[in-house]
């Protein structure tokens, strides 16, 4: 074997191959990221009821998946939320029913938390039977103050039932 591809040689060649693709595989992705220290509140519900979405192509609250998070004087925190259900979406093939997280400040100022995609956020699609769906999302840092924390459901135009079944919300104040 020459010099040329010694190990001496090769190795720091693939290193610096192996950098530069994953340099150019990330450099174009757009990332929404947080990163905390504990969490510091924990709120946890599940409902055995099924609940149906009684209307179209508005945000309609689901009822046992929300609390309310106090943020202290003085700090920051970020929300962590997690919203598991069964679901069935019934319709049009080609719409679908979507699920979101949000948090609701003190003078009624809705943020959706991250990774924000308003309607276009598949939770179930028309076709099938009853089947396990999840979402997990976060907030930016909210500042002082009382944030009420929900998932809402969403039956686009076309769909003709969107029933939500044996459900999960998970809460986490994060200290960043």
């Amino acid at each position: 074997m020459s010099k040329l591809f010694g190990t001496r040689r090769i190795t720091p060649t693939l290193t610096a191959l192996a950098v530069a693709l994953a340099l150019t595989g990330t450099a174009g992705a757009v990332a929404s990221s947080q990163g905390g220290t504990e969490t510091s509140v924990q709120f946890f519900t599940g409902e055995s009821t099924p609940w149906t979405v009684q209307t179209v192509a508005t945000w309609s609250n689901i009822p046992t998946a929300v609390t309310s998070v106090t943020v202290p004087a003085g700090t920051t925190r970020f929300v962590d939320a997690r919203f598991t259900a069964e679901s069935i979406c019934v319709g049009d093939p080609a719409g679908w029913c979507s699920v979101r997280i949000v948090a609701v400040n003190s003078t009624g100022t809705t943020v959706e938390l991250n990774p924000v995609t308003s309607t276009d956020y598949r939770f179930d699609t028309p076709g099938g039977a009853e089947e396990a769906h999840s979402l997990e999302r976060f907030s930016p840092p909210l500042g002082p103050g009382t944030y009420t924390v929900r998932a809402q459901a969403l039956r686009m135009t076309g769909i003709s039932q969107f029933t939500l079944d044996d459900l999960s919300f998970a809460v986490g104040l994060v200290n960043p």
